[in-house]
């Protein structure tokens, strides 16, 4: 049930980030580079939930878009830190600016629940996510 709602939600978020010319996935990590600063590839995946390989593409267009910048680590030649750039910041404040992802731009699948139904739906996801972090990670 919340798979369908997130996979109709994320595509109705892509068409509008569409016209600022970057993919859903560019734009989780782009954010993630804001919110936590330096960031190492194989921690990014895991906290997105991407495969590296994944990730590793989506980080190389970013990097080609001159939203993020890739520094090498010095003691270990096969892993880097990606920053947010600039240009990176400028987008994620048009992209926050127009309102993107308000409720009212992309609506809200849950405003059929009332605010008690809103808490207990919240704290039951929250209970099966942590299950199955360890059940699966």
């Amino acid at each position: 049930m919340m798979g369908l709602a997130y996979g109709l939600w994320r595509r109705k978020a892509q068409a509008a980030l569409d016209r600022f010319g970057i993919s859903f996935q560019q734009y989780q990590l782009v954010r993630q580079a804001r919110r936590r600063g330096a960031l190492i590839l194989s921690v990014a995946a895991r906290e997105l939930g991407m495969d590296k390989p994944t990730l590793s593409l989506v980080a190389r267009k970013c990097v080609d878009a001159g939203w993020l910048l890739r520094t090498d680590i010095v003691t270990d030649k096969r892993a880097s830190r990606l920053s947010l750039s600039g240009h990176g910041e400028e987008l994620l404040d048009q992209i926050e600016a127009s309102g993107l992802f308000s409720p009212e731009s992309l609506g809200d699948a849950l405003d059929v629940l009332g605010s008690d139904e809103r808490a207990e739906l919240r704290r039951m996801i929250d209970r099966v996510s942590r299950r199955a972090r360890d059940v699966f990670m």
